[in-house]
């Protein structure tokens, strides 16, 4: 019998040849599958900025891998609010939130081993809060989670003396555009804290908190007080320091107890002859109660007006120090209006029949502004306005378009009060009625630029008219308008000359 040689069928070698492509094929897939898992990382802790600062968002893949085909996405609450967009290789700006736009930047210099990082410029208050890191490959996508917390440091404290309380000076501590709210402590010589009232925090119109802190100071406490303003977040600090002289306890006390004895005894002699002309007139007991009360209310009001005329006459002494020497640019000028050769003085020349469209649009005023601008310090000047029944004084911020400020209104970058038809207003949003007891015919104006303070004294009698409390957004000008269209007056707007003025203890006062 012949033999046969040995060899495999076609069907059995095709058979082993595709098995062994599927088993190939099976694992290459299996190891895709693999490097598809992955997770994000970001860091543990908040990410801290300053308002106007730039800061930096990062995160990466584990394992590390490329992720420079993958999908990128940074967004906020919802996965449509995006921040920023990296897809299919390149930055993607449609799905961008609109304040987002021109303030963001994706670095890519790690792509490709799985770090990316988001520059995000010129940080905002309401750039604040949770930022989601998103990635999506062909197989997978995960992300993860990182906080962002913007911070404000504001201003310098300003210290004040706001009047007496429980046998002590009333100190108050203030300061302004901080964010969020700041912790706020009065410290003596030593470094140690001291007692005081609780802070006080207001909000802004920009959202920013100002504070308000008082300490009582007795003649035998700690008189070398600090007050410090402190942003936990930045850890950053701004503090002011005072000393209260001895002589100035006696001086003050003295002159309050003066006042208050007189108006005790005032009280305790006419009380029995109320209560004896009331009897005798009504015999009735409510009747008798009810005069009585009103009667030691306007008392008690009476008492409470002389105190705040001394405490007026106190700080408007130390403003005098602050005197600068004001004059009239004449480029500014209304056309109608007259601007004396020393620059002093502004009056209403051509006058028209043409009545005001609206009281709080500055167009409708002859207006010209001051030749000093100001943008730190403090500053004083008086107005003189003798028998004028209508005028505007106050303050306008800087600008080379005054298209921008036709509003007399702060949002309009006007501080100011004016007098109009008999009535006195601060032109505050909403609008201030003021009441005033006596008629002006000089104002004095204080501008303390860093405690972000304009205030208005009425000089027949020293009095207080009116502070305005604000950020101020730059340089500053003093504003003057001494009439409206249709008005029949001429008497000017004259500034005072204002001499220096000496104080009964300078020490005292350059301390406080």
């Amino acid at each position: 019998m012949k033999m046969r040689p040995f060899s495999a069928s076609k069907s059995s070698v095709g058979s082993s040849s595709l098995l062994g492509y599927i088993i190939i094929f099976i694992s290459l897939l299996v190891h895709k599958l693999d490097s598809a898992h992955f997770s994000v990382i970001g860091p543990d802790h908040p990410i801290t900025a300053s308002v106007g600062d730039e800061v930096t968002l990062a995160c990466h893949l584990s394992p590390s891998m490329s992720a420079e085909n993958m999908e990128v996405r940074w967004y906020r609450a919802q996965f449509s609010s995006v921040v920023h967009l990296y897809r299919e290789g390149k930055d993607q700006y449609t799905e961008q939130m609109s304040e987002y736009r021109q303030r963001t930047e994706f670095l890519k210099d790690s792509l490709a081993d799985g770090k990316v990082a988001l520059r995000i410029g010129n940080i905002r208050l309401s750039d604040s809060g949770l930022y989601k890191c998103f990635f999506r490959s062909e197989f997978s996508y995960q992300e993860a989670a990182l906080e962002l917390q913007v911070s404000v440091s504001g201003t310098n404290p300003l210290i004040s003396i706001e009047g007496y309380q429980d046998g002590g000076i009333r100190m108050m501590c203030r300061s302004g555009g901080w964010f969020p709210e700041p912790q706020s402590l009065w410290k003596d010589l030593k470094g140690q804290p001291l007692p005081s009232l609780p802070a006080k925090y207001f909000r802004d119109e920009n959202g920013l908190f100002q504070t308000e802190s008082v300490l009582i100071v007795t003649e035998n406490s700690n008189q070398n007080l600090t007050c410090t303003i402190r942003n936990n977040i930045l850890n950053k600090k701004e503090e002011s320091s005072v000393y209260i002289a001895d002589s100035f306890f006696p001086k003050v006390s003295h002159v309050m107890v003066i006042r208050l004895s007189l108006n005790l005894l005032v009280l305790g002699f006419f009380i029995p002859l109320t209560i004896y002309y009331i009897w005798k007139q009504h015999k009735e007991k409510d009747s008798l109660h009810s005069k009585l009360k009103d009667f030691e209310e306007k008392l008690r009001f009476q008492v409470e007006k002389e105190k705040e005329k001394y405490l007026s006459r106190f700080v408007l002494r130390k403003a005098r120090r602050f005197a600068v020497n004001v004059t009239l640019d004449r480029e500014t000028a209304h056309p109608e209006l007259w601007v004396s050769e020393d620059l002093k003085s502004v009056k209403c020349a051509d006058i028209t029949e043409e009545q005001p469209e609206d009281l709080d649009i500055v167009d409708s005023y002859r207006c010209v502004l001051g030749s000093e601008r100001f943008n730190s310090g403090r500053h004083y000047w008086e107005v003189e306005l003798k028998n004028k029944t209508m005028w505007h004084l106050g303050v306008c911020a800087e600008s080379e378009n005054r298209e921008r400020y036709k509003s007399i209104a702060p949002e309009g970058g006007y501080w100011a009060i004016r007098l109009w038809n008999g009535e006195y207003k601060a032109l505050s949003t909403p609008r201030t009625t003021i009441t005033l007891e006596m008629k002006p015919t000089r104002v004095g104006i204080f501008l303390d630029y860093k405690a972000g303070e304009l205030s208005f004294y009425n000089l027949s009698d020293d009095s207080h008219i009116y502070t305005f409390k604000y950020s101020f957004p730059g340089t500053l000008q003093p504003f003057f308008s001494p009439g409206i269209h249709g008005s029949k007056e001429d008497a000017p707007l004259t500034i005072f000359p204002v001499t220096a003025y000496q104080t009964a203890d300078r020490q005292v006062a350059d301390g406080c």
